[in-house]
């Protein structure tokens, strides 16, 4: 298992409803496993790597005199 990383966050009512329910659903055991859920889709659709496999941005190739 990865290691996880406290933090802490504010939601609106609405948002936090939603968590509880879901949670309430027994869909997700916890507020966290719906958020790290919700995290990876949108990382799936903002099309980026997950932060462990980012490259580093390549150089140029010019230099500045």
């Amino acid at each position: 298992m990865s290691r996880r990383i406290s933090q802490s966050i504010s939601l609106t009512p609405e948002l936090d409803r939603f968590v509880q329910t879901l949670v309430a659903s027994g869909r997700y055991q916890t507020a966290s496993e719906v958020l790290r859920d919700g995290l990876r889709l949108l990382q799936e659709r903002v099309a980026l790597p997950p932060p462990s496999l980012a490259q580093p941005p390549a150089p140029s190739g010019g230099h500045d005199p």
